[in-house]
């Protein structure tokens, strides 16, 4: 099923940023086939300091043109709105950067304390954010007949802020704060920025000690937020303490090499998918036929949201009479994340290449003039409907947005340009269209001589190089971040000139992959193997660009070698799998094979009794689940059930089956809901009772048996249901179960080893087929110090499970057994 498209951001070192970008097509291939998510390179703003006073003896005020979530401070405040949904403005753009760590702490919030009011702060940990704690300040809607209750309740949420921060139990030593209320919930830019500055003196002024906070930052990323910010600074504390920074951020018309703000309107271009999007509105493209299955763009937010769009889509469609000319039908957005979807109804178009272009720029027109104040969605109109080029399309949208900023100053919208991963070609033409537009418009306001004049400050920052940045797109948190530490190792090179490749399917090399490892080492590299505790591992080292080519050549070498390994396990399933026939024709249903076994995974909905019994269960054994997906493999279930009967059948009268969990790398997480377990995806750190497939009876123990587990990293959990049967204490020498001796007569073979056959936690298969996973768990290891945390970490010391786990009978056996609990 669907998931919500997520990103992340990763700076890196300039060389090695120009090696990956030579690389670009390999890394994009090479990133999809191992993580499912696709790369995008950047250059991002250097953060520029405009405006620096100390307005009491051991605390600064400082105002920063900056991206807010890249910014390092020990707390980042986000404007919030009352139900902590964060999707929309800074708000989305801050929970899509720090993960779903920060949307999974705010749920539990509201669940908790329920909805907030403007004035409200809520705190959370920082996710992948560079920051220890979030704050969510809930600022006023703007009314402008209300305007003494909005400067109030503005002033109210600062303070809030600001007691929290400078609490001895918080250990802030800086906080970075936005325009709080100015972006689209409509607060007057220059209103807003003098009561925030106002509010920070008098709290200032007020406090009789900075127990820990020594900073307080105000970062925007767009000029006339942090130009009005700086004029307030001026006109309450005076003229900054540093001469050097006199001047105004640089002029420019950009918020970020990807964006653009004109007056109130800020206009974006992303690579993602549009049914997935947060903003308040999204565009669909439909054909002159008004079928929403029509179209890559219509189909895919149709899928999402559900019959019941389309049915009050062909109802309000009902209502225009004349479809020679564009139609603009709303519809409620149902089951998408965005409330309401626009739907572009197109006219049949035999007319010329101009008349296209009019229609195009008339439908773009018609659109802008029908939002509200809100954020609003694109998919790149016109190229599939009315067959316009890519760089006509790009130029077309682009000038109509900018036109009605210009023409509507007063109007706050966020422009998004959302366009399909794989269409680098349309992201190109959108990108040089924005970029030379920002040219024209930064000329412009240079030029004017309205504007603020250029200070040495300024010239120095335009001087400086942008940041580096790869930004990773993908709709799998877990193997976005898995995607996220590989980049920032292979970023490592530059200084290394080393990098290990960890990766068991190294045993299945044969003869053709060693010839071309040696065919590597011609590059200027050395290449050498390492086999230590049933675990492998190959060392490159050389110059950086040749450890990375050798590398990228590597990872594809094994990415084929895991390919071929799970077609054969694959058509071993689909061998084994006879009792799966067609009652009718006697054929066996997967007879006619796809290029892969097909399997679905269903989320489990966090109101459902079978994620909170999970949850509850991880939570006291130190785990927080962050989701939950039901795995449904009929090819596995045949042939896991089948064994089962034969095993049962050899142990008349006892439970053969277990619940067992089971920790494996995010990469190899779809392939185990492919084809099953399998001992190289997720060896243990010692083969202490035989070489084969481990399993846990308590989640708790995946954790604990790894000593370099980070609890700042998602972990992949598998909840399984496992065939032990008869077992017996393994060793390190057993490859298969060992066998008994019955009476002397006949030779009783056990199904299973465990590391103490008493009160076994650890069990060891030798055959993949008698384990079938159930449910993939996303979760996090359990924080209970650190800001934002305490309210989140909940005591379930007392909480008892035997009910559905299991109770603890002692064994029947001192050397073997049988599970002691009914699945």
């Amino acid at each position: 099923m669907a998931m919500e498209e997520e990103n992340v951001t990763i700076v890196i070192n300039r060389d090695v940023y120009e090696i990956l970008k030579k690389r670009e097509g390999c890394l994009r291939d090479l990133l999809w086939k191992k993580f499912g998510c696709t790369p995008v390179f950047k250059c991002r703003l250097c953060p520029v300091e405009v405006y620096r006073k100390s307005p009491k003896r051991g605390i600064e005020l400082s105002v920063w043109m900056d991206d807010i979530t890249t910014h390092k401070a020990d707390a980042l405040v986000n404007a919030a709105n009352e139900f902590l949904d964060h999707g929309a403005g800074l708000a989305f753009t801050l929970a899509e950067a720090g993960g779903p760590a920060i949307k999974e702490q705010s749920r539990l919030h509201i669940e908790r304390y329920g909805t907030l009011k403007a004035g409200d702060i809520a705190v959370t940990g920082g996710g992948r954010l560079p920051c220890k704690a979030v704050i969510h300040a809930v600022g006023p809607r703007w009314l402008s007949y209300n305007k003494d209750e909005c400067c109030h309740k503005l002033e109210v949420a600062i303070t809030n802020i600001l007691t929290y921060v400078n609490k001895p139990e918080s250990y802030i030593g800086s906080v970075a704060i936005p325009a709080v209320s100015s972006g689209i919930f409509g607060f007057p830019l220059d209103l807003c920025a003098s009561v925030i500055v106002q509010t920070i003196k008098a709290f200032v002024d007020l406090a009789p000690v900075f127990p820990h906070l020594k900073e307080i930052r105000l970062v925007n990323i767009d000029e006339p937020t942090v130009a009005a910010i700086k004029r307030a600074c001026e006109a309450c504390l005076g003229r900054s303490d540093t001469s050097a920074l006199q001047g105004t951020a640089p002029a420019s018309s950009s918020s970020s090499p990807d964006s653009i703000t004109v007056n109130g309107l800020s206009l974006h271009i992303k690579q993602g998918l549009i049914e997935n999007q947060h903003t308040d509105i999204i565009v669909n493209s439909v054909g002159m036929h008004s079928d929403l299955k029509v179209g890559r763009v219509s189909n895919a937010i149709l899928g999402k949201g559900g019959p019941s769009l389309e049915k009050e889509f062909q109802n309000n469609l009902k209502k225009h009479l004349s479809l020679s000319e564009e139609q603009l039908v709303w519809t409620k957005g149902h089951n998408l994340a965005s409330k309401t979807v626009l739907h572009v109804v197109w006219p049949y178009l035999p007319y010329p290449i101009g008349d296209k272009h009019k229609v195009l720029k008339t439908a773009m027109a018609k659109c802008l003039l029908e939002f509200p104040s809100a954020s609003v969605s694109f998919p790149a109109l016109g190229i599939e409907k009315l067959h316009l080029a890519k760089d006509e399309v790009a130029g077309i949208m682009i000038d109509e947005v900018l036109k009605f900023a210009k023409e509507q100053p007063s109007k706050k919208i966020e422009v998004f340009f959302v366009l399909y991963p794989n269409d680098n070609d349309v992201y190109k033409a959108f990108k040089t269209k924005l970029d030379s537009a920002k040219r024209q418009l930064g000329e412009k306001m240079v030029s004017n001589k309205h504007q603020n004049l250029v200070s040495d400050r300024q010239a120095e920052a335009k001087t400086k190089k942008d940041a580096p940045v790869i930004v990773l797109s993908g709709n799998r948190c877990e193997t976005l971040e898995a995607a996220q530490m590989w980049i920032k190792s292979i970023a490592e090179v530059q200084e290394s000139h080393l990098f290990r490749i960890e990766n068991h399917h190294i045993f299945n090399f044969g003869k053709k992959e060693f010839v071309e490892l040696s065919r590597q080492q011609s590059l200027g590299v050395s290449i050498s193997e390492e086999v230590k505790g049933g675990k492998t591992r190959l060392e490159i080292q050389g110059s950086p660009d040749a450890v990375i080519e050798v590398v990228f050549a590597i990872e594809n070498m094994l990415y084929y070698v895991q390919e071929k390994n799970i077609f054969k396990q694959e058509e071993m399933l689909l061998s084994d799998g006879q009792q799966g026939t067609d009652p009718i024709s006697g054929r066996h249903q997967h007879q006619t094979r796809s290029s892969t076994i097909q399997y679905q995974t269903m989320l489990v909905e966090p109101k459902c009794q079978e994620f909170g019994d999970r949850k509850r269960y991880f939570e006291k054994n130190g785990l927080r689940i962050l989701k939950i997906e039901k795995i449904h493999n009929p090819v596995l279930s045949t042939v896991f059930q089948c064994l089962q009967r034969n095993v049962e059948l050899k142990n008349k009268g006892k439970q053969v089956c277990q619940r067992l969990y089971q920790r494996v790398p995010a990469q190899f997480c779809r392939l185990v809901c492919r084809a099953g377990f399998q001992r190289l995806y997720s060896p243990p750190p010692e083969q202490a009772y035989g070489s084969g497939i481990y399993f846990k009876k308590n989640p708790r123990h995946l954790i604990e048996d790894n000593k370099q587990c980070d609890k700042d990293h998602l972990i992949c959990v598998f909840e399984a249901e496992v065939i032990t049967g008869f077992y017996t204490r393994g060793g390190p020498s057993c490859i298969v179960p060992p066998a008994f001796e019955v009476d002397g007569k006949s030779t009783y073979k056990c199904d299973s080893v465990v590391d103490d056959a008493h009160d076994p936690t650890t069990f060891v298969i030798f055959n993949s087929k008698q384990a079938l996973p159930k449910y993939l768990l996303t979760c996090h290891q359990i924080q209970t110090d650190g800001p934002g945390s305490s309210w989140i970490c909940s005591k379930m010391a007392g909480w008892n499970l035997s009910g559905l786990w299991g109770s603890k009978a002692p064994p029947n056996h001192e050397h073997r057994g049988f599970p002691k609990t009914k699945y």
